[in-house]
């Protein structure tokens, strides 16, 4: 098996397939399981989800980033050597960090629980606790293969992990049900563990696949090899602004976990009441907003290599090339996403759960802008880290979550805006930190975007897709009184015209239509008509 260098573009979309299916699984698995356990097992699983996220956070997120970026830097000056010693001195440091973090939270489970407003979780923190340490081996396992511009063992990875996550967390959660909502939520995370055993398991077998082949080239005599103190300094300098700025939103959620909590129950509702809507909000209406994130999510692990390669040859030409379409994509994918989401919320909530509330209908109305500003930041942060100004996007989101904090705390104890409070302060937290990196990325790229072709015409293809949308669920549920019919027709036409508008004022070029599945043979025949060039 040979390792074949990716171009960003392809790299991202490999990420985003494998995105897209792991996120149509992660609907899958979580609208029937809050339908069978119910809003308050999902606020525990929610709890106990937050920790894992900011222990792994925490612990591993910045050194798969670290390993991308260093090893492309190595492979463009022809170091292949020294590529695999910064994985191997990666991965023996990370397993540890990840071992040590698992052992903290097993001894601390309950003071943490206990913490966060929500004793009821402490059995779902337990279960969660293996994965830590699992999925610091994955991340180093996939930083190296990014680093190659190689995504597909990611993607492969990643598919696989969740579904096994999918399906032991629904079959645990399920038999533990009888148990009560505790066992319930204990046995849903359960099934992260088991994705991460399958996930490591998996590349593993990928790497000395690659490894029993001809691997990366490029060993060099000539060159003093690096030793494995200065390539751990090295690591530990850029990981330490990367894993402080990816702590950031783990800790906000932590935040949000037990201020939400505290002020719900100040406004008069009880604890039950607070963890339903808690529920509601991170574990319901929260994975919507995720979903269109599969793309941005790919094209940051994909930009940051390529990126930190162009800026290795010195070619400010390519990044700059390279940002822009990034930018550009993430705003062609995530404006529309945010206002389909925002009119369609309504028949979404109330065919994933029937039987809830018309407040789980609100929580995603009022989370929804969050899309525009989660796709862009994700974007705009690995543009900088790619650039090597690591340190920027950490005090930009920073600032984004100090606000949060402070509109959270302050319009959820007002009983009439209840836990969409939470939600203002999300979309609050975004704007500011995509705002600010942009205005960052201006600076360093001393670039002035096109905003016409950036901004003026995916929104203007967004506001014709918004009243399609809009006019043709009306129409439709009038004539057949089906919610998931005319949702659906809907949804379909908006996209179309969405599509036909955005190509129609040239909103969209070659490279980005190239992207979507089956846009190469359609970039081709409009290319051929002249619509695109």
């Amino acid at each position: 098996m040979e390792i074949r260098k990716q171009s960003f573009i392809k790299g991202a979309a490999i990420l985003a397939a494998a995105g897209l299916i792991t996120k149509i699984l992660g609907a899958i698995y979580r609208i029937p399981l809050g339908r069978i356990v119910g809003s308050e097992a999902m606020g525990y699983y929610g709890t106990a989800y937050t920790v894992y996220t900011w222990a792994l956070t925490v612990s591993a997120y910045a050194i798969p980033i670290a390993i991308s970026k260093l090893t492309a830097e190595k492979l463009e000056m022809g170091r292949g050597d020294e590529a695999k010693r910064i994985f191997r001195v990666a991965l023996s440091f990370i397993s540890v960090v990840g071992l040590l973090f698992s052992i903290l939270l097993y001894v601390y489970a309950k003071d943490i629980a206990n913490l966060l407003n929500n004793p009821g979780s402490y059995i779902a923190i337990l279960y969660v606790i293996p994965s830590v340490f699992l999925f610091s081996v994955t991340g180093a396992l996939r930083g190296y293969f990014q680093g190659m511009q190689n995504m597909t063992p990611s993607a492969v990875s990643q598919v696989l992990e969740q579904l096994g996550r999918v399906i032991f967390g629904f079959v645990l959660a399920i038999m533990l049900l009888p148990l009560g909502f505790q066992q319930a939520a204990g046995g849903a995370v359960a099934g992260t563990t088991i994705g991460g055993v399958i996930s490591v398991v998996t590349l593993v077998f990928i790497y000395f696949r690659y490894k029993s082949n001809r691997g990366i080239e490029g060993e060099n005599l000539n060159h003093k090899k690096e030793s494995a103190i200065s390539i751990l300094r090295r690591l530990i300098v850029f990981t330490i602004p990367i894993t402080i700025g990816s702590s950031v939103m783990p800790i906000m959620g932590l935040l949000d976990s037990m201020i939400i909590m505290d002020r719900l129950q100040a406004a008069g509702y009880s604890l039950e009441s607070a963890v339903s809507m808690y529920g509601q909000l991170t574990q319901m209406a929260m994975p919507f907003i995720n979903l269109p994130q599969v793309l941005t999510i790919s094209l940051a692990a994909s930009l940051v290599p390529a990126i930190s390669e162009s800026v290795t040859r010195r070619d400010i030409d390519a990044v700059e090339k390279k940002s822009e379409l990034a930018i550009r994509i993430s705003l062609i994918m995530g404006l529309p996403a945010a206002f389909g989401l925002f009119i369609l919320a309504d028949p979404i909530m109330t065919i994933a759960y029937p039987t809830e509330p018309a407040s789980v209908i609100t929580a995603l109305m009022y989370l929804a802008p969050a899309v525009i500003f989660l796709t862009l930041v994700q974007t705009l942060t690995a543009i900088l880290q790619g650039m090597g100004k690591e340190k920027i996007p950490v005090l930009n989101l920073a600032i984004g979550a100090v606000v949060k904090v402070i509109v959270t705390y302050t319009l959820t104890s007002i009983p009439y805006i209840n836990v969409r409070g939470a939600a203002i302060g999300t979309v609050a937290a975004y704007a500011i930190a995509s705002i600010l990196n942009l205005i960052a990325i201006i600076k360093y790229q001393q670039k002035s975007f096109n905003y016409k072709q950036l901004i003026l015409k995916p929104v203007l293809a967004t506001a014709a897709m918004t009243v399609t949308a809009y006019f043709a669920y009306k129409y439709s549920f009038l004539m057949t009184e089906s919610k998931s019919m005319s949702a659906l027709l809907s949804m379909l036409l908006a996209a179309s015209i969405y599509g036909a508008v955005l190509i129609l004022i040239r909103g969209i070029t070659i490279e980005e239509l190239q992207m979507a599945p089956g846009g190469g043979k359609l970039s081709r025949v409009l290319k051929k008509k002249g619509v695109l060039k």
